[in-house]
């Protein structure tokens, strides 16, 4: 065993390691870091608990009641009440945590940190089957009319057709410079999660919205005197790479002006990403789920048979809507 570390140090260890041995991207370290940066303050306050193998599966659990909603929506400046006020987090927001807090102790086992990794008994909490939320086949359309006519529009209308013709990640999307296309090829190289690279065919219709796009960004960056930016998508103000955030804006700005929502929800790029599959296989022409698997880049084809389930509530209505079900 090496000399004791707090759990503070160790989180600090476990961050460069998720960032250089794991290639996790920034957003996913983030939220590591978070989760873990909040038990440690607990244990802290609530046990007087500052070094790892003093922790019990005990604490783990205590710590795991605490994650409830607040009484009060963050960020509010009018002291409006949560909705679910009290309540525990969802299962799915749990099972975040609890997979972070697993990995951080495996983690500290490997290297020699702790003995026993008491975070082995606790649970994962019983998930539900969810059906991804994401647009139907005649919002997707007006999605993208919607973004045809905005001021941006060669841009927007690439960043649309490029979520839903390709299924595409955010931060994938950010990070993808000129040079990632292959115009003799016809294909886009991907920077997935993890680093992982994968390459895709782009479509005629993704072709002439870069071709439309291409000289609108050039005189941007002319203008602002950076026309060496390698980033595709660029701001018009800065001529700088546009952040993920700015996107979501983007996105969320033309659902507002195509007057969409995805399952009633609120629509992000990730529900494009959804989107896009879930046309595929529900109205695409020999979109397997493998072939599917590939273009979402999903390291587990399993992942992907989630969308085999809106087939089935597909298949649920059109027998439920038979009259003689009704008699």
């Amino acid at each position: 065993m090496t000399n004791l570390l707090s759990i503070d140090d160790l989180i600090d260890s476990f961050t460069i390691y998720l960032e250089v041995n794991k290639n996790y991207s920034k957003g996913t370290v983030e939220v590591y870091n978070h989760t873990l940066v909040s038990l440690a303050n607990w244990l802290k306050a609530a046990r007087n608990v500052i070094y790892i193998e003093n922790v019990t599966a005990n604490d783990l659990q205590l710590y795991l009641g605490t994650l409830r909603h607040p009484n009060i929506i963050n960020n509010s400046t009018s002291n409006k009440k949560h909705p679910k006020a009290g309540d525990l987090f969802e299962a799915t927001t749990r099972a975040r945590i609890i997979s972070a807090i697993k990995q951080f102790f495996k983690w500290a086992v490997r290297q020699q940190y702790l003995q026993y990794d008491v975070s082995q008994y606790i649970e994962n909490p019983k998930l539900g089957v969810r059906l991804p939320k994401s647009l139907s086949l005649q919002d997707a359309m007006k999605f993208e009319q919607a973004a045809a006519q905005r001021k941006s529009k060669e841009r927007d209308y690439l960043i649309t057709t490029m979520f839903l013709l390709l299924g595409l990640r955010v931060s994938e999307l950010v990070n993808i410079d000129l040079l990632h296309f292959n115009n003799d090829e016809g294909t886009l190289t991907i920077i997935g999660k993890g680093n992982k690279e994968r390459r895709l065919v782009i479509t005629p219709k993704i072709i002439r919205a870069l071709d439309n796009y291409r000289p609108i960004r050039y005189d941007i960056l002319k203008k602002r005197n950076k026309v060496d930016e390698s980033a595709l998508f660029i701001s018009e103000k800065r001529g700088q790479r546009l952040t993920r955030r700015s996107i979501e804006l983007i996105i969320e700005e033309i659902a507002k002006e195509a007057d969409v929502r995805a399952n009633n929800n609120k629509v992000t790029p990730h529900k494009l990403r959804h989107t896009c599959a879930t046309v595929l296989y529900n109205d695409g022409e020999g979109a397997d789920l493998l072939a599917i698997a590939e273009l979402l880049g999903h390291s587990d084809p399993k992942t992907t048979t989630i969308y085999t389930k809106i087939n089935t509530e597909k298949m649920r209505k059109i027998v439920s809507s038979n009259p003689l079900e009704s008699t």
